[in-house]
């Protein structure tokens, strides 16, 4: 036995990170910590360094057969980079989309 590790191999922190945030991030925040992660590559690093996304806003629906509509993507700005966001609104609610695989998100607010 000498020279075996009794665990296997090494996991990275990040990994497990993730397995742990990401059902709490769904359930508090509504959505995925996938998105966190690649906020810079979908709001670009000027704006990415400045902001963040807090939470996606899930419209409530009475019944089951009620139409989808998309939800509100709230994301937490500083200083003048909310303006520049809010110029950049309909190509971060694309790139969200894209993202996410579908049309999620019809609006933002930025807070």
């Amino acid at each position: 036995m000498a020279g075996k590790r009794p665990f296997g191999n090494p996991v990275p922190v990040s990994d497990l990170a993730t397995q742990i945030l990401d059902p709490v991030l769904r359930k508090r925040a509504g959505m995925s910590i996938g998105l966190v992660q690649s906020w810079e590559e979908i709001a670009g690093p000027r704006l990415a360094s400045r902001s963040r996304p807090e939470k996606i806003q899930w419209p409530r629906r009475m019944h089951e057969d009620d139409p989808f509509e998309p939800a509100v993507l709230v994301i937490a700005c500083e200083g003048m980079a909310a303006l520049h966001l809010q110029h950049e609104t309909g190509e971060i609610i694309n790139r969200v989309n894209a993202f996410l695989g579908f049309n999620a998100i019809g609006r933002i607010r930025i807070v």
